[in-house]
């Protein structure tokens, strides 16, 4: 009699769980549209990385952050930058490894851009062998509401400060150049799909550097090339932060959006030796989003 209760009591409770993962299920589904789970795989290089020297801007968080957490795991020393002191700090601290440093720096202010550079060589030892512009400011007022404050915020981060930090290392590159350098640049989907508003319009400029550089750089040892994320799970997109574990999205054939981690695996083939014969291009990461 207590066997035929015990199994009568764990068919109920097996009943209510199951009940109970379908009404939450039915509640994402009404709320965001669907659902999607994920199952992330990230490879094991060893250390490919071992001894590179990179600066990543925008590093405190998102795909930065995924980034110098990949690196330096695959034997990279690292700096990571950008504006809050505290973000940055709490990075390294959370990262927890020797290789990691930071250092405040807003690459929009191109007045410290010379001094900001020589302070990142000088913690890396002397030589610097991957710049990854990642750091970026989002804007997507439409076209009619634009302000010239709000286009010159974005275009000043975006645009202008990727510009002059590029140019600034390129030619420290050329002048004390000895082995191949990296320079990967972060765009975005909107990069290749109709601009109307200065978010999108900055990330053209953007995938259009990163062509005309790879092409005019490559003989100098210096290879540029480029990451272009859709819809990524970070702050700059909040609504992606809400859904806890649903990735669901229904802007792309693939119905979800990425995880920073997903970018950084690219990010890491693209820094590594792997891909010396990949010159100007950037990689679109957008679920199907710039061709449906």
């Amino acid at each position: 009699m207590n066997n035929l209760l015990c199994v009568f009591f764990r068919k109920i409770r097996s009943f209510f769980v199951k009940t109970t993962l379908i009404f939450e299920t039915l509640a994402k589904i009404y709320k965001y549209g669907g659902v999607s789970t994920y199952s992330i795989a990230q490879i094991e290089y060893g250390n490919i990385l071992e001894g590179k020297k990179i600066l990543i801007t925008g590093g405190g968080s998102g795909i930065g952050y995924a980034l110098a957490n990949k690196c330096v795991t695959m034997g990279a020393s690292v700096i990571i930058t950008g504006r809050d002191e505290k973000k940055l700090s709490e990075a390294v601290l959370k990262i927890n490894n020797p290789r990691l440093q930071w250092l405040v720096w807003d690459v929009s202010d191109v007045s410290i851009t010379g001094s900001r550079l020589k302070s990142c060589i000088e913690l890396l030892g002397g030589n610097i062998d991957v710049l990854v512009n990642n750091a970026g400011v989002i804007d997507t007022t439409d076209f009619l509401n634009v302000s010239e404050s709000q286009w010159e915020k974005v275009y000043s981060t975006n645009s202008k400060g990727l510009f002059f930090l590029t140019q600034a290392v390129c030619r420290f590159w050329i002048d004390n150049n000895k082995s191949t350098k990296k320079i990967i640049n972060i765009s975005s989907q909107g990069g290749f799909v109709g601009a109307t508003y200065p978010y999108r319009m900055s990330k053209w400029d953007v995938a259009g550097l990163t062509m005309g550089l790879g092409v005019n750089l490559c003989e100098k040892g210096i290879l540029v090339n480029g990451i272009a994320p859709g819809i990524i799970s970070t702050k700059m997109q909040p609504m992606t932060l809400e859904q806890n574990n649903n990735i669901f999205s229904p802007y792309n054939p693939l119905k979800r959006f990425a995880l920073p981690e997903e970018i950084a695996e690219l990010g890491v083939f693209l820094i590594s030796d792997a891909s010396n014969f990949i010159v100007g291009q950037t990689i679109i990461c957008d679920g199907g989003y710039s061709i449906k």
